[in-house]
């Protein structure tokens, strides 16, 4: 029983990182990417993004990286300039930003018709990235299976524990501080 009710306490305490309603909903999402693009987002070497799912509902202004095992951890995050749904054709006109080669891309596209598409703006990688398991002290933090919506109060959180520029110009909030 006390074994239960400190597991209801504990949880109760974690900021849930994923938004359940649309008045809990950030300018933010946590996109996951395989270990391997560590190195390139480290490296700046992409600045678009493609993926099978994306947000089908509302336009974001940050993607936040959360690299997967062996790291998983949040790593950076980045100014999204435009989200979009394009052709392969266009992707792979694209391979260059994308950092892939057609043939990769291609592969990746499959049989779809379209892609899911960030234009990125400025990317910003953290030195130290922050854990998962770090994250999850004080959020309720699952690393996403392909992306998920950040909450206001969990985006708050990350900012402060990775030490993002607290001075960015976010968009305005319609609660006054």
């Amino acid at each position: 029983m006390l074994a239960d009710l400190h597991l209801t306490v504990n949880t109760t305490e974690r900021i849930p990182a994923k938004a359940m309603t649309r008045e809990e909903q950030s300018d933010a999402i946590v996109v996951s990417f395989a270990a391997q693009w560590h190195r390139p987002l480290t490296k700046k070497t992409f600045t678009v993004v493609l993926r099978k799912r994306i947000p089908q509902v509302s336009q974001f202004r940050w993607l936040y990286f959360h690299l997967n095992s062996p790291l998983s951890a949040i790593c950076g995050r980045a100014l999204i300039k435009k989200t979009s749904a394009i052709t392969k054709t266009e992707a792979v006109a694209l391979r260059k930003a994308i950092n892939l080669s057609a043939l990769e891309i291609e592969s990746y596209v499959g049989k779809d018709a379209t892609i899911g598409c960030y234009e990125l703006g400025r990317v910003e990688v953290l030195s130290q990235p922050v854990p998962a398991s770090e994250l999850s002290s004080r959020l309720v933090y699952h690393p996403p299976q392909s992306f998920f919506i950040l909450s206001k109060n969990a985006k708050h959180v990350i900012n402060e524990m990775a030490g993002f520029n607290r001075t960015e110009r976010e968009r305005p909030s319609t609660s006054t501080k």
